[in-house]
């Protein structure tokens, strides 16, 4: 009873008003019956409407003090007011744009992406953006309009780039390193066209089958002596990002090329020197005087004898073995030695001869550029780049041609006599012996670890920390030899 006498007092104290401020109330009334009815947070003025019918609602409307009316209305815009959405946009860094014109481009203004780049350039040099770089923004959506919030892009594998906005509404930038972990990993895999692609196919990385290329390339043609059929296996240590990414130089403990019907397999080991060599299972060291492939990916296009010279036009005695290879690929030092001569010289183009001993050269000619810390006298070790193909000097494409000089004279460098390195006997071949049945031990179980669910593992191949497994022939536990 006394609820409907306040009722009436209030309704008259509204008749003042204009009918069309009236139906506004009322209309705003009628759309948040149900939301005010709903609220835990309503005023306790409002919280007892009742159902929300025409006559009530409208009734409670003429009885309702102005402020009880604007709180209700705030608290209705509120909630109907749309929910921030983060976004997120990938994009690429054009061919000679900069990082505010890549911003701008995706929509960000002209003073915040001048913030953004400024922040970056306190941390990073921008030069060293690349065309072709990804990089993710963030935004911040609310309906329609969107706000720049930060970007962040990996310029290395094991870094990326954030930039945020501030509490000032400016921007900051900072350096984040991306965790790696060493591991242990196995894989096979059979060789169909190249072994390059036989070792993607198993997911090992380029820079280990380069370097199991090179390891085997004192004993192995990889051009002639390779066939579809023939396969291989490695294992190898090798720090990777937490996505499985290889990071950095890996390093090979075992690997087997199995060619022909043949077995060559391969184990690392280290002496209580510290220095490091392959050896096969009988224990003879597989580095010889010299590599017989001293350039990758390569493919022999002249061998060594008499020809008739591409560009001269009559028979001429080819005193070297030419290697097709393609422009830029790497040319390692066939051996051990002492440069001592380099430098452009005529048919030859750019031309580095090396010394490895009194009586044994090697020369290398047509080079598109030198390693540049070379010079006349520098010492370099057995695989070390020494320069690039190319085709400079007397050249119809790009190639490496090779010498190899015995007391100053040309000879085959495919069938001269290359004497093999050290030998193991006595207790290091016992100690070796040991190792070898350790390591084929791992290798056979990281390969069938691969079938049971793993966080992380190649496609032919399983993961486990490094820190977790055996260092065959050189860990404290086998004892260096």
């Amino acid at each position: 009873m006394l609820k409907s006498r306040l009722a009436v007092t209030r309704a008259n104290s509204l008749r003042g008003h204009s009918s069309s401020q009236l139906f506004l109330i009322a209309a705003l009334a009628i759309g948040l019956g149900a939301l005010a009815h709903g609220s835990r947070h309503v005023d306790s003025s409002v919280a007892s409407i009742p159902a929300p019918t025409q006559p009530v609602v409208q009734q409670v409307v003429q009885s309702a003090p102005g402020q009880v009316l604007a709180k209700v209305g705030a608290q209705a815009a509120s909630a109907l007011a749309e929910t921030p959405v983060k976004v997120a946009r990938d994009a690429e860094i054009d061919d000679g744009q900069t990082f505010a014109e890549l911003l701008t481009s995706q929509g960000v203004s002209d003073a915040e992406a001048a913030s953004a780049m400024n922040a970056l350039a306190k941390i990073y040099d921008l030069r060293r953006l690349k065309a072709g770089q990804d990089v993710t923004l963030s935004f911040l959506r609310t309906g329609r309009q969107e706000v720049f919030t930060g970007a962040v892009f990996q310029p290395e594998d094991t870094s990326e780039i954030g930039i945020d906005r501030s509490a000032d509404s400016g921007f900051k930038a900072e350096l984040r390193p991306i965790p790696v972990t060493r591991g242990r990993f196995a894989a096979q895999g059979e060789i169909r066209s190249s072994l390059f692609e036989a070792g993607d196919a198993a997911g090992v990385p380029h820079a280990i089958m380069a370097t199991l290329i090179r390891t085997y390339s004192h004993d192995i043609d990889f051009q002639r002596d390779i066939h579809p059929g023939d396969s291989f296996e490695v294992m190898y240590d090798q720090s990777v990002t937490a996505k499985g990414k290889a990071v950095g130089e890996g390093t090979i403990i075992y690997a087997a090329m199995h060619i022909g019907g043949k077995i060559k397999p391969i184990y690392r080991a280290t002496f209580s020197d510290n220095t490091i060599d392959y050896f096969d299972e009988t224990g003879h060291s597989i580095r010889r005087a010299l590599l017989r492939t001293p350039v990758a990916a390569a493919r022999i296009t002249s061998g060594f004898g008499m020809r008739m010279h591409p560009l001269l036009g009559y028979s001429k005695m080819h005193k070297g073995v030419d290697f097709g290879a393609p422009t830029g690929a790497p040319i390692f030092a066939a051996g051990n030695g002492v440069i001592e001569d380099i430098g452009f010289r005529n048919g030859y183009g750019r031309y580095i001869r090396i010394r490895h001993n009194g009586t044994l050269s090697t020369a290398y000619a047509h080079m598109s550029r030198f390693n540049a810390n070379l010079y006349r006298g520098a010492r370099v070790a057995q695989g070390q780049v020494i320069g690039y193909v190319g085709m400079s000097g007397r050249a119809t494409g790009p190639h490496l041609h090779f010498e190899v000089l015995v007391n100053g004279a040309q000879v085959n460098p495919m069938s001269v006599n290359l004497p093999t390195g050290r030998i193991l006997d006595g207790k290091l071949l016992t100690a070796f012996k040991q190792g070898q049945s350790r390591v084929k031990q791992e290798f056979g179980n990281l390969l069938n670890q691969k079938k049971q669910p793993s966080t992380t593992a190649t496609a032919s191949g399983h993961f486990i920390p490094a820190s977790t497994s055996g260092q065959s022939l050189n860990s404290s536990a086998t004892g260096k030899l």
